[in-house]
């Protein structure tokens, strides 16, 4: 098990359907990869749906996703900056940084990429890279691109309702760029969307023109069904099923659908003359750039690329060779995108990793240095509340005399599990009732809201579980607020959904029954799952402690020591034993772990 082992998710937003991409990381290298798309006009639906699936092939669960697609109208602009400091000065990257926070977007747009065009200094012209550079003067283009807020406020708004987090806006032509084109290709891209039509020219040095225009797919729906008098819906079947831009399909009279009387050529009539209205307005608004730097070949993508037909097409129309991408090319190109920005970091952060283990074995060699025996010590023993009346004086005076020093309380909401029990007014009343270390856990929706409530009413350590929505937003807020931050690994987890934030949390709660109901059978795969953190926290000497829940007693205490837990959770067993003290002793370590 490795710590900078990691996994990530891209998604591709568009007007009629999300397609997503996901990366699982295995010691610097992609160890297993899933793509999944769900067309529908529900954004928050398929977004769930994508979401669910990829986190299921994956095995891993996202608080975040990389964003690109259909970002509504764009803004692209060439501007230049310069900056002369009067005498000698070695240029830096927050020279240039602070050239680039001069460029202010147009009203209600975000500037989502400012890519350095070209950098010139009295000496030196067309630079590549100013920094390092000794001047009095610097003069540097850029090419930004900007996107409308309120389209990017309405994706931000769909993916919290669909429980995710944005990790960054990338645009798709930027993608396509970076990934597709080869080094001194001068490339037009040209994305046939749903709502727009994006033209851009990318040369080696960057954008030279970026073009939205407000016709796409969804146009040609409408037009067929406004002609052929059917709805939406039919005409967007029919327009997929039929619609041809070959010509050797233009005349054929065969039916377009056996329910309608019209033909394939009544839906081509339809098709054509809003797609040669397309190409003649990317011809009028990128004319100059293609006459400029002759592209050598246009790059296809969205979903009217799908469309029969549309290589030969725009092929005619430009007289430039087309090549046609896969539907889920940007999607795709997202996840390369984001895969090379991370792949230095974590490579070199497992060198760093590898360097200090060499040098610790060797100075263990030359010092003779074994390891230390762990120090005996108390491991507690918490009663859960579940399984006991804590409006009575009694529990109290009953887990003194065990030598209690911590109290397990659930808190059940009823949409987690099926299952109401506990509430912050009973942890209230607990802590006005003892002084013991409150452990709480949270089988709760919107984990954060509920996190604050309890350490509001007296947790010590509060427990929130790996499968719920803003699980980082969640343990962020409880360390802040100088309290233990623990999660809870269900049993039909993976231990390796937690490696991304071992390093974060304060205690691993190991559930050994399904969450929600006192005495259950304890799952003997939580030994494994015990065994394998306690090798991990000894490999990279991080602190977090273990504990277990669920069907704890005299025997499957002992299995837990052995395996490494520090903790343990008990509740039936305990409150059904006539000797309280001694069913606690029952459940300390016998032998040495």
């Amino acid at each position: 098990m490795n710590l900078f082992d990691s996994s990530f998710l891209c998604l591709d937003i568009g007007a009629a359907g999300v397609r997503g991409c996901a990366h699982r990381v295995r010691s610097a290298r992609i160890d297993k990869s899933a793509i999944f798309a769900m067309d529908s006009r529900d954004t928050v639906y398929a977004l769930k749906s994508v979401i669910d699936e990829l986190e299921r092939q994956i095995g891993a669960h996202f608080d975040a996703a990389y964003v690109t697609g259909d970002f509504g109208a764009a803004h692209f602009e060439m501007t230049a900056k310069s900056t002369n400091w009067g005498g000698e000065h070695k240029i830096t990257a927050s020279d240039v940084r602070g050239q680039i926070a001069q460029i202010t977007p147009p009203d209600g747009f975000y500037p989502m990429h400012i890519i350095p065009l070209r950098y010139d200094t009295p000496g030196a012209r067309n630079v590549i890279s100013p920094i390092g550079h000794t001047d009095h003067a610097l003069i540097s283009a850029f090419g930004a691109i900007f996107y409308e807020r309120a389209r990017l406020d309405e994706i931000t708004a769909a993916m919290r309702r669909a429980h995710i987090q944005t990790a960054g806006f990338f645009d798709p032509q930027f993608l396509l760029n970076a990934t597709l084109r080869r080094a001194r290709e001068n490339v037009m891209f040209i994305d046939l969307g749903d709502e727009f039509t994006t033209a851009s020219i990318w040369t080696d040095r960057g954008p030279v023109t970026l073009k939205k225009i407000p016709i796409g797919g969804a146009k040609i729906t409408r037009d067929i069904s406004d002609k052929m008098q059917i709805d939406i819906d039919a005409a967007d079947t029919i327009k997929r099923a039929v619609a041809s831009l070959a010509p050797q399909e233009m005349d054929r009279f065969t039916p377009a659908d056996p329910a309608y009387d019209f033909s394939r050529a009544d839906i081509n009539e339809i098709v054509l003359p809003r797609m040669v209205e397309i190409a003649g307005l990317i011809k009028s608004s990128a004319m100059g750039a293609i006459a400029k730097y002759r592209p050598c070949k246009i790059m296809l993508t969205g979903g009217g690329a799908e469309m029969t037909g549309v290589t030969e097409f725009f092929e005619n129309a430009f007289s430039i060779p087309v090549q046609k991408l896969p539907y889920d090319a940007t999607a795709r190109a997202l996840a390369a995108h984001i895969w090379a920005l991370q792949k230095p970091r974590i490579a070199a952060a497992l060198r760093r990793q590898e360097k200090w283990q060499r040098r610790g074995n060797w100075l263990r060699r030359v010092m003779h240095i074994g390891r230390r025996p762990a120090r005996p010590r108390f491991i507690p023993i918490m009663p859960s509340t579940l399984c006991f009346n804590m409006r009575r004086p009694e529990t109290y005076t009953l887990f003194k005399s065990g030598g209690i020093p911590m109290i397990h309380v659930d808190i059940m909401d009823g949409f987690y599990v099926d299952r109401i029990a506990g509430s912050i007014a009973e942890l209230k009343h607990i802590r006005s009732k003892t002084t013991a270390h409150l452990h709480v856990h949270l089988m709760t929706e919107s984990p954060s809201v509920w996190a604050a409530d309890a350490i509001a009413a007296g947790a010590d350590t509060v427990v929130v579980s790996t499968n719920t929505s803003g699980l980082r937003v969640a343990l962020r807020e409880i360390k802040a607020a100088g309290r233990r931050a623990a999660v809870a690994l269900n049993p039909d987890s993976s231990v390796a959904i937690l490696k991304p934030i071992l390093r974060e949390i304060d205690e691993v709660m190991v559930m050994s029954v399904a969450p929600g109901a006192a005495g259950q059978h304890f799952d003997k795969e939580a030994i494994k799952k015990i065994s394998v953190l306690n090798a991990t926290r000894k490999k990279y000497g991080l602190k977090f402690t273990i504990s277990v829940d669920g069907g704890i007693n005299a025997d499957t205490a002992q299995a837990c020591w052995l395996a490494g837990a520090d903790m343990l959770v008990s509740g039936s067993y305990l409150a059904r034993s006539p000797d309280f003290p001694l069913a606690v002793q029952s459940l300390l370590p016998r032998t040495k772990k």
